[in-house]
């Protein structure tokens, strides 16, 4: 099986990025730099800081580099997300045996000043209302404050004024003002400086994009304000999605104008996309998972090497598993794997779906993961229910409809229910598919209508009309609960928020949509689900689903997928424009990908993505004709 960690092989062939990445890293007359290494959730971004980790550690002494990695999720617990980044820094660079020998007393003095820095916390918490007047030297109010449930002896009040110095201000006695926290840039500064054997800092931070908003501000506001210094590099590795949103949940659009885009500029001076993979790199990866499971590390590297070496990613088609297969005879491997027959039978049974199922996993490493280890955990299931009796070819091209379309899926079993010796709706289906010509009745139309189920109907093994599927749905029937069954787990109160949404009258979907803002983010999660598969089957419409992505940019991917793969026969056209082009306002790259993916399929065509992009009065002509003409 394979764990949701980041890996230590280079699968995903990010090694160009790693390379690229530590030289800017190794650079100190670049710093200070911030570098965002953007990527989607499951994208492999853990992986990739690993390996530029490596690469840093292993700099020689003429680009001595210290590498600090940090993990920002583990500060979310903490009263403030600012001093606990900067503290945590400050420890780690006390246990580098260099800046320790070189740097150690004034690392502690940092520390101390961030003790200060939480100051203000600490009184608030401790209901000291004259906070402020602490902190510009001024003792009095804080003395009346610390001394209300006290006597007015005076040396009551001397001795908690004491106490109060001793327990929240550790930073020199002559040093006690709010001009600590400006000088604490300055100190830093200086003390990587007086550390000259070492050329540069760089500090990698993960995890971001699993914090709170606020969380997420406050982490890249203490990188800019007081950590982002000369010799130092911070590498943040982030969806920008999530960045984006949190910046706009922050700081609300001023005149319409949205902040997110300058403030991430101003945070993240140098911005390296990771792209997403294509579905051939994902059929590449879904036969290297198959390998890792079964070769030995040693010598599954050496597969890696020769996958570099023969340039074997730049090729039209995936990797065939018959090239391993020859390297590895080629190569004498001995005693290179656990079962080598299990070995051969599993690579060459994902060799048959995985161009069926790849586009469908969304460039997503992750979620090609969670695909196999489902698929072993029924192969497994099947064995222990059914001996051998089942084929597991045909346990992972049924997984494979489970993941394009879970409704054809549950479609397909309705069907296997009144099985009589073939089935006869999945025969027309093949049949035709076969043929490419002929009528087809109109419940078969979705079908044959989108290329992936096409696509699906026609790889391996085939002929699945002949075989009672009863078995193989067994093994999925958590995936076959209807949506009465999910909708069973809501609380009455979920139930009714859900219903106001789906039924709200035109003009009120975003007061409705903004209703879920109450919800814990289980329950929110929950209900999302639901309206998306709803979106999915018509039950919404558009109006809906462009408030959702605007409101939600963690769903903006969703949305889209559904409306240029999920269900082709979402209606477009002029009545959708002022729509759309409020989801192009929301996400202008996102959604520019999506008409232009949709132009391609002839579902919107040229004049009418110009309206969306660029003409605004355009669009009002067009509304007002189309309400007119009732298409509204």
């Amino acid at each position: 099986m394979w764990l949701d960690n980041a890996s230590s092989i280079d699968m995903l062939f990010y090694s160009p990025y790693a390379d690229t990445v530590a030289k800017f890293a190794k650079n100190s007359s670049l710093t200070p730099l911030t570098i965002g290494l953007y990527g989607s959730w499951g994208a492999g971004k853990s992986s990739l800081l690993n390996m530029i980790n490596d690469r840093l550690s292993e700099a020689g002494d003429e680009e001595k580099v210290v590498c600090i990695s940090l993990n920002a999720w583990q500060f979310e617990g903490y009263e403030d997300a600012k001093t606990a980044i900067m503290e945590a820094l400050l420890k780690s660079l006390k246990e580098n045996k260099t800046f320790k020998e070189k740097a150690g007393e004034k690392i502690k003095s940092l520390i101390q000043r961030i003790d200060y820095l939480k100051l203000g916390k600490n009184l608030a918490k401790k209901g000291l209302p004259f906070a402020l007047s602490a902190l510009t030297g001024n003792p009095l109010p804080v003395a009346l404050s610390l001394t209300a449930d006290l006597s007015t002896n005076a040396t009551d009040i001397v001795s908690s004024i004491s106490t109060f110095k001793e327990q929240y201000i550790k930073a020199p006695e002559d040093d006690s003002k709010i001009e600590n926290i400006r000088k604490f840039r300055d100190e830093f500064e200086k003390m990587l400086e007086e550390v000259e054997s070492i050329k540069n800092l760089t500090v990698i931070i993960d995890d971001l994009d699993r914090c709170t908003p606020d969380r997420i501000i406050d982490t890249l506001e203490a990188i800019k304000l007081f950590l982002s210094v000369k010799k130092t590099t911070f590498i943040i590795a982030v969806d920008q999605r999530i960045i984006e949103y949190a910046v706009k949940t922050k700081y609300q659009a001023i005149d319409g104008y949205e902040l997110s885009s300058d403030y991430i500029e101003k945070i993240i001076q140098l911005p390296i996309k990771i792209p997403e993979l294509s579905p051939k790199d994902i059929e590449n990866y879904l036969l290297l998972l198959i390998c890792q499971l079964h070769i030995r590390e040693d010598e599954f590297k050496k597969i890696i090497d020769y996958i570099y070496s023969e340039k074997l990613l730049l090729n039209e088609k995936a990797i065939d598993f018959g090239q391993i297969e020859a390297f590895i005879t080629n190569g004498s491997f001995t005693d290179y794997c656990d079962d080598e027959t299990e070995f051969k039978s599993n690579a060459h049974t994902i060799e048959k779906i995985r161009s069926v199922v790849s586009p469908s996993l969304k460039g997503n490493p992750r979620q090609t993961k969670r695909f196999l280890n489902t698929f072993f955990v029924r192969k497994n299931l099947a064995e222990l229910y059914f001996s051998d009796e089942l084929d597991v070819s045909i346990i992972a091209k049924l997984l494979s409809l489970e993941i394009i379309d879970i409704d054809l899926f549950r479609k397909l079993n309705d069907w296997n229910k009144t099985f009589d010796g073939e089935n006869s709706q999945l025969k027309k289906l093949e049949t035709y598919t076969q043929n490419q010509d002929g009528e087809i009745e109109d419940e078969l139309r979705k079908w044959v209508t989108k290329g992936r189920i096409l696509n699906w109907l026609q790889s391996e093994p085939n002929d699945l009309y002949k075989i009672d599927l009863s078995k193989y749905f067994y093994l999925s029937r958590e995936s076959l609960a209807n949506e009465e069954n999910i909708d069973s787990t809501f609380s009455e109160e979920e139930k009714q928020l859900l219903y106001r949404i789906i039924n709200c009258v035109a003009g009120q979907e975003d007061s409705r949509i903004a209703e879920l803002e109450s919800r814990s983010p289980s329950s929110k999660a929950k209900i999302m689900e639901v309206l998306l598969k709803k979106f999915k089957s018509e039950d919404i419409g558009l109006s809906h689903a462009a408030a959702l992505f605007v409101r939600y940019p963690e769903y903006q991917n969703d949305i889209c997928e559904i409306i240029t793969k999920g269900n082709i026969n979402i209606k477009l056209g002029i009545a959708s424009i002022p729509h759309l082009k409020r989801m192009f306002k929301a996400n202008n790259q996102l959604i520019s990908d999506m008409i232009d993916s949709l132009i391609k399929d002839q579902r919107l065509k040229d004049t009418e993505k110009k309206v969306i992009v660029e003409d605004d009065d355009a669009v009002v002509t067009i509304v007002e004709r189309s309400r007119t003409n009732g298409n509204f």
